[in-house]
């Protein structure tokens, strides 16, 4: 698991808290296990990505209001390659596979590719959803965009 003291953020620190919670008994959240309600403090830095393992693809279920903001873009639909994503479809495409292979969350804080726009850097949780307790199907994760010069 990830050491909650490498969190740069609050707001993605409580998201994989949240997750965390569902975890019960060493078995992976499903999809089921997550509430809207339960994420009003955090929605809108929320994201879902359907995964499907032959041939492996990841397309964005739901992103938050706010990532689509920082993004200035809706990728809600999109899948993540090279003709819908953009220039940055393989790196995150990489960062997905692993944590659908290794059933582990991972975290990054990566430079934003929003250089036209106030932000410089972002925190990135994915965590692994699994409906039957094996197949990992989705992921949930969150994003918070953030200066130097930002309280997060």
């Amino acid at each position: 698991m990830i050491d909650v003291s490498l969190f740069k953020t609050a707001v993605v620190r409580q998201v994989y808290e949240y997750w965390l919670g569902k975890c019960v008994r060493g078995r992976l959240p499903a999809r089921a296990d997550l509430h809207p309600e339960e994420m009003r403090g955090f929605l809108p830095y929320v994201f879902l990505v359907d995964v499907t393992p032959t041939p492996r693809a990841f397309r964005f279920r739901l992103v938050g209001t706010k990532i689509a903001e920082w993004a200035g873009k809706e990728y809600t639909g999109l899948a993540v390659d090279e003709d819908a994503y953009g220039p940055q479809w393989r790196r995150v495409f990489d960062a997905y596979a692993a944590v659908a292979d290794s059933r582990r969350p991972r975290l990054d804080v990566w430079d934003a590719p929003w250089v036209s726009r106030e932000f410089v850097r972002y925190e990135r949780l994915v965590a692994p959803l699994s409906s039957d307790g094996g197949a990992i199907d989705i992921l949930f994760g969150a994003l918070y965009a953030f200066t130097a010069t930002t309280d997060t």
